[in-house]
């Protein structure tokens, strides 16, 4: 009886999709299709229930958002059950955006791009190339082997001002800024500390500051010491194969890949944890929409940064499970994922679940560097009661009566049919 019952189960194509927080800003991929589990109908084919979004691209600056609305559409022939939810990769520097100085005798502290760099290597400080251009009234020195003492290997010195002469009195004074840097890679400079002195007596500098003769001391490179650290999370455990074709409870954590020319690699070596976590459903209040409009926060921040500045804002079409209704979107705190309140008929799409992310006004310094990628997940199966409850569809039967899961299995089941 109970393979019977598989065989009407369809878990039909699930679809990923990324949003990268990378150096400031963001980007939202589609990621790949899950693995179809097609028995006996033929009614649903690939790429038949998919994730749709809208996103606008905007720099990740304290008190902005930006719009990225998801939903689901089903272009199937066949009513299905939809469910949705997230993986988060946070990474950001280990030491939160406080900056170090060291000479080059400290292990790391001058950035070598060819050497073997690890999770855990220093980070150097970058320096924009834009404050020492030509635009901004700076140039290198002119000949920096007979113009300064004191610069070390691919240190460079730049400079902008010099002498000036009173016509009148033919008093002389000078006005200079002195900038080093060490050039690491082409047009690519790592801040440094350092003490910039002329060596000669004003009556003998040329009127160009590039032109004169410096000493430079004391000279120490900028780092984030400790390299990155990444704060995985899992808010729900998956019942299809990911892309691997491998029954994990997650679905691109653990892999690596290039999705619509997005590279992604989440092996653990490369987020350097000892394991994928097991999947914790939100459970703080503030993560947790409650109602319409409801703008929360995300675990990763939390749980890698004692934040909540990145934020989700969420759609009018949220309700709770104490207020069941259907075409809404429900959050199921004993599972983790975002259950559409009824089934999806074919060529209806969802209302939205997201609006906008939004980067609170209190982003600090703690985000420097940082990269955020949020995987919204989907799952869909038959819109049978069988599909919910069986282990070969997602499982809910035997819930606690009177639970969430319960609640919401209730009024799917209710549903079928309407």
């Amino acid at each position: 009886m109970k393979e019977r019952k598989k065989k009407k189960l369809l878990a039909i194509a699930a679809l990923l999709a990324l949003v990268a927080v990378i150096s400031g800003t963001f980007a939202w991929i589609t990621s790949q299709q899950q693995r179809i589990n097609r028995v006996e109908s033929a009614a649903v084919v690939d790429d038949s229930v998919t994730v749709n979004e809208k996103w606008e691209p905007k720099p990740m600056v304290p008190g902005t958002e930006a719009t990225k609305e998801v939903s689901v559409t089903n272009t199937g022939n066949a009513n299905v059950f939809v469910r949705v939810s997230y993986e988060e990769v946070l990474k950001h520097l280990a030491s939160k955006g406080v900056v170090s100085h060291g000479d080059n005798t400290v292990t790391g502290a001058k950035y070598d791009p060819s050497a073997t760099n690890t999770l855990t290597s220093h980070v150097p400080v970058k320096y924009s190339a834009d404050k020492i251009s030509a635009t901004n009234g700076f140039s290198e020195v002119t000949d920096p082997s007979t113009q300064v003492t004191g610069l070390e290997a691919d240190t460079k010195l730049f400079v902008k001002g010099g002498l000036t002469i009173d016509p009148t009195t033919s008093e002389r004074s000078v006005s200079y800024e002195a900038v080093v840097v060490h050039e690491y890679a082409t047009g690519e400079y790592q801040a440094m500390q350092y003490t910039v002195t002329p060596t000669e007596a004003i009556a003998d500098r040329a009127v160009a500051a590039k032109d004169w003769k410096f000493a430079v001391s004391d000279l120490k490179y900028s780092y984030y010491a400790g390299g990155y650290q990444n704060a995985v999370m899992n808010w729900a455990k998956s019942s299809l194969p990911n892309k691997d074709n491998t029954l994990t409870g997650h679905a691109l954590l653990g892999t690596t890949g290039n999705r619509h020319g997005v590279d992604y690699d989440y092996t653990i070596g490369t987020l350097g944890i000892a394991s994928i976590p097991t999947p914790t459903p939100a459970a703080d209040a503030d993560q947790v929409p409650l109602a319409n409009n409801d703008v929360k926060g995300v675990q990763a921040d939390k749980i890698g940064l004692s934040k909540n500045h990145i934020r989700i804002g969420y759609s009018t079409d949220i309700t709770t499970v104490a207020a069941l209704t259907a075409t809404k979107w429900v959050y199921n705190k004993d599972d983790g994922w975002f259950y559409f309140t009824e089934p999806l008929k074919p060529s209806v799409t969802t209302p939205d679940l997201l609006k906008k992310l939004i980067y609170d006004k209190d982003l600090g310094g703690e985000y420097t560097n940082a990269t955020y990628d949020l995987v919204v997940k989907m799952e869909a199966i038959q819109a049978t009661e069988e599909a919910l409850k069986d282990s070969a569809g997602w499982d809910l039967d035997g819930a606690t009566s009177g639970s969430d899961t319960d609640t919401i299995v209730q009024q799917l089941v209710a549903r079928i049919g309407a």
